[in-house]
């Protein structure tokens, strides 16, 4: 993760998640684990050492997050560290990272955009947190249960930040304003495909016609050619939204989001 909570691939290109990292390069351990465990990766080894209390210290983190984050809506995605609010077109998500070579954890709180339908989890705002290390049971099921609390309070904050399309348009569309280097790639994808949404025409047209990434230009194509109509604009997004989920092993809408 890059210091603004953006993947490396949302940068240059060099790995993604859903994606083969290149040589030299790990992604985030928490999300590779998920997707180990959704999408076919190599598991990682671990030292024998950190395995065997690896189950221990799974378990006082998921009756942390359970207690904590349950209450508010979240939901456990399947086995793994990766806690989910959905709202449809955004998760509000919130990860429980392990330690590369101890046995850990670090905070991650984040927001992935559905509606920008990447084909994989992008953490398209991004907050780090705390971290603990695992010492004895005691010790770490009080330090998770702070983790946990401190992940709910971010993650109320993340809800009031993007509460509702309007904030997320404002954010993604500064977000490309401010960053030269990224308004040719997936910043100017976002906000050119949240001012279609909003019907801002002329916007929309502005931002994808700007991009030269070769990776991205694919994606805007078919949405600079009906950035003139928004209803059949506001449609293909829906189908982005809905193979998003799909892709991520959601449940399917019952209506559409835009």
């Amino acid at each position: 993760a890059q210091h603004d909570g953006h993947l490396e691939c949302l940068r240059c290109g060099r790995f993604r998640l859903g994606g083969v990292p290149a040589p030299g390069r790990r992604l985030p351990s928490w999300s590779y684990r998920w997707l180990t465990a959704d999408m076919g990766w190599k598991a990682e080894i671990l030292p024998s050492s950190i395995e065997r209390m690896a189950g221990e210290h799974n378990k006082i983190i998921a009756a942390a997050a359970k207690e904590v984050l349950g209450p508010i809506g979240f939901k456990r995605k399947g086995q793994t560290r990766l806690w989910i609010l959905d709202h449809g077109f955004w998760l509000n998500t919130v990860g429980f990272r392990p330690g590369q070579w101890s046995v850990s954890v670090d905070l991650d709180n984040a927001a992935h955009w559905l509606w920008a339908g990447h084909g994989f989890m992008s953490l398209d705002y991004f907050l780090r947190g705390s971290h603990a290390s695992f010492e004895d049971a005691a010790q770490f099921s009080d330090a998770v249960m702070e983790i946990a609390r401190e992940a709910a309070s971010l993650a109320v904050q993340v809800e009031g930040r993007f509460s509702s399309f309007d904030a997320i348009a404002s954010f993604v569309i500064k977000e490309a304003e401010d960053s030269e280097r990224m308004r040719p790639s997936w910043f100017g994808y976002r906000a050119g495909l949240a001012c279609g949404i909003l019907g801002r025409q002329e916007e929309a047209e502005y931002f994808l016609r700007g991009i030269t990434d070769s990776r991205v230009s694919p994606h805007a194509a078919p949405f600079l050619a009906l950035t003139r109509r928004t209803a059949d604009f506001r449609s293909r997004v829906n189908e982005l939204v809905a193979r998003q989920r799909a892709a991520l092993k959601l449940p399917a809408l019952g209506c559409d989001p835009f």
